[in-house]
């Protein structure tokens, strides 16, 4: 038998009764359910009732301390669940695909998607700048591209050139494919950008969102032209900086209109088959292609990457020159230019053994190396690459410091030029045939 010390008056439903008495509450059920003496009831029988009772009292007492406390309590909230980051997001592979997987949306049938990073490069004078031209004056008017079926849509052209010259290459596409450009979207800049930064490259997206807001034309390809002029001080072949070129491409200009960009550039130093600088950019792009130039003035475009089509058949064309109505120079001299025009694809001839030997091939690659040099200096101070110059002591005194006698310099210049390989200008200059500018 336990002992219970009371603590509150018992309420007027349990009795504490004797025995025999009959049933009036719930402590109570015809028998002795208590015996009190002062100050202590003694449990015999029903305890289970006593328990419930007691257990109704606590809660009681407990909701009434609750209530007296809750003011001073901290609040407890539920845990909060970040979101994921704007724009950054999965989804599921089941509805990626249950639709069906679409076709690939072309700019230019076989050779240009939309939504994509896609490069041409070459070699100065090489024509990549009127191929540029030409595909954008075809997109934004929506003509075939040299038998390719375009989407027409808007061009944003950022040029590194001058503006004269430029809009001497557009005058001469239009009048040369009897196609009016007037009416055509297609803008072009009023300065190069310098897309390795952020905030330039968002001041280029403004101003194309400006022009967007006000024609009504949304961007579908964007063309860049040329990479080293749009660079501003960073380093082509830093792959920090590319990285940093790349990624502010597709943040500003690429994701925001899904729009493709072309960027145009130049081939590497010594090795002519890759484009110039850091071959992060190559990882980076959907198609690249490189456009030479022979000695009879065929330019070949050769597609050295497709990412997710089929790699398309090289093309061929011919700078033709183009007489601009109505224009003469300040001698009454009439204005010419050049544009694009097709001619049959086929392989270039194998080089011969001329040029191939150990110190041919070591004169001609540093030639092309000072070459380089020279561009590069005339870019960052604004100017003409093709401008670039190279003297023949240059040329000797390079060689020399690679290993090649000073004395067997001229027989090997004298090689090259019977072979066709360079040409000896007056001054004393020496260019490479197959860069020299058009």
């Amino acid at each position: 038998m336990g002992t219970l010390r009371h603590v509150a008056e018992l309420p007027a439903s349990i009795r504490v009764q004797r025995a025999g008495c009959s049933s009036h509450g719930a402590g109570c059920n015809g028998a002795s359910a208590v015996t009190a003496t002062p100050g202590e009831y003694t449990l015999t029988e029903n305890v289970p009732q006593w328990q419930a009772y007691f257990r109704h009292l606590n809660e009681q007492r407990a909701s009434r301390l609750a209530k007296l406390a809750a003011p001073h309590l901290p609040q407890v909230r539920p845990p909060v669940v970040d979101k994921p980051a704007a724009g950054f997001g999965f989804t599921l592979i089941g509805d990626m695909i249950g639709d069906g997987l679409k076709p690939v949306a072309w700019l230019v049938r076989n050779y240009v998607e939309a939504d994509s990073l896609a490069l041409m490069f070459g070699d100065p004078g090489c024509g990549k700048s009127f191929a540029a031209i030409d595909l954008a004056c075809c997109i934004a008017t929506g003509t075939s591209w040299h038998g390719n079926k375009t989407t027409q849509g808007a061009v944003f052209y950022i040029a590194g050139e001058g503006q004269n010259g430029l809009a001497r290459r557009f005058v001469a596409w239009s009048q040369h494919n009897s196609i009016p450009l007037a009416g055509a979207p297609l803008f072009v800049s009023q300065r190069p950008a310098q897309l390795c930064s952020a905030a330039a490259a968002a001041e280029v997206a403004n101003a194309v969102g400006g022009l967007e807001a006000v024609t009504g034309h949304k961007p579908a390809l964007i063309v860049i032209d040329t990479l080293a002029r749009n660079f501003g001080g960073a380093d082509e072949n830093s792959a920090q900086d590319m990285g940093s070129f790349i990624a502010n491409l597709d943040a500003f200009l690429r994701a925001k209109w899904r729009a493709t960009v072309l960027i145009v550039h130049h081939s590497g130093h010594a090795d002519k088959s890759r484009a110039r600088g850091s071959t992060a950019l190559k990882g980076a792009l959907d198609a690249e292609y490189a456009l030479t130039k022979d000695e009879s003035g065929v330019v070949r475009i050769d597609a050295t990457k497709m990412k997710d089509a089929e790699q398309p058949a090289p093309l061929a064309f011919k700078l033709e020159t183009v007489t601009l109505d109505g224009l003469t120079d300040d001698e009454g001299k009439p204005i010419t230019s050049a544009a694009l025009w097709s001619v049959p694809h086929v392989a270039p001839a194998k080089a011969g053994k001329t040029g191939r030997g150990r110190n041919q091939t070591l004169a001609l690659s540093i030639l092309a190396e000072l070459f380089d040099e020279r561009r590069a200096r005339l870019e960052r101070g604004g100017f003409d690459a093709n401008a670039a110059r190279v003297k023949l002591e240059e040329w000797r005194d390079r060689l020399a410091e690679n290993g090649v006698d000073r004395k067997r310099f001229y027989d090997l210049r004298n090689t090259l030029k019977d072979a066709g390989r360079i040409d000896i200008e007056f001054g004393d200059y020496v260019s490479l045939v197959d860069e020299r500018p058009v």
